[in-house]
């Protein structure tokens, strides 16, 4: 199933998927540096990553400079831009944009399987059963891959860690959308000022998620 990845954002976003070169080709070595302790995947993960992330800023014409992280293993974007990477079993996409253009943005990326067993009751809420149950069309890790992304969109802004039940999620067929709610017990801080987009498609292996936040 040929699918338009970037259908998932605006078009100031910049998606990339890593090609197969991406996964093992060596970056600089300042990037290298932070990875020349781990195993073989990860170093292979990374490298599809930052390689990915160094196209889509190339295409927003951002100045060059390694794609370094802070203390909290979060990515350093060059001033004025900022990114979202995802990877899953060989799939990796990269996505970023302007400030300018958008407060923040997250993607997700799973294998189209289901959830191992017992898992997804640390993952859904009443509500979200309820949504999935309704329509039986919906990916089984539609609500995990989609809290993912709303938490790497969010965490940026808000320094927070996002428990899977903090939100439920209200999905749209036809639109291939989503949006949240929080859970009546959540403390997390969501800028009321920003707008929240979502979106999901599928391809015949696997599932992305994406969402971004505007300045409405």
């Amino acid at each position: 199933m040929k699918i338009e990845l970037a259908e998932l954002f605006p078009s100031c976003a910049m998606l990339v998927k890593a090609d197969q070169a991406m996964w093992t080709t060596p970056l600089c070595k300042e990037e290298e540096k932070l990875i020349e302790k781990a195993v073989q995947k990860r170093q292979q993960e990374f490298r599809a990553g930052r390689h990915a992330a160094h196209l889509a800023l190339e295409k927003l014409s951002a100045p060059w400079e390694p794609l370094l992280r802070d203390e909290k293993r979060q990515p350093l974007w060059p001033t004025g831009f900022l990114g979202s990477i995802s990877h899953c079993r060989g799939e990796c996409v990269a996505v970023c944009a302007k400030t300018t253009e958008l407060a923040s943005l997250g993607i997700d990326v799973e294998p189209l399987e289901p959830l191992p067993k017992g898992v997804d009751q640390y993952i859904h809420t009443p509500q979200d059963l309820v949504t999935m149950e309704a329509d039986s069309s919906l990916p089984e890790r539609l609500i995990f891959s989609a809290k993912e992304s709303i938490y790497k969109c969010y965490y940026p802004l808000i320094g927070e860690h996002m428990g899977f039940q903090s939100v439920s999620l209200s999905i749209d067929v036809d639109s291939r959308s989503f949006e949240f709610i929080p859970s009546a017990e959540n403390t997390i801080p969501f800028p009321a000022e920003l707008k929240f987009h979502g979106r999901f498609m599928m391809s015949d292996s696997h599932l992305y998620t994406g969402c971004y936040l505007t300045r409405d």
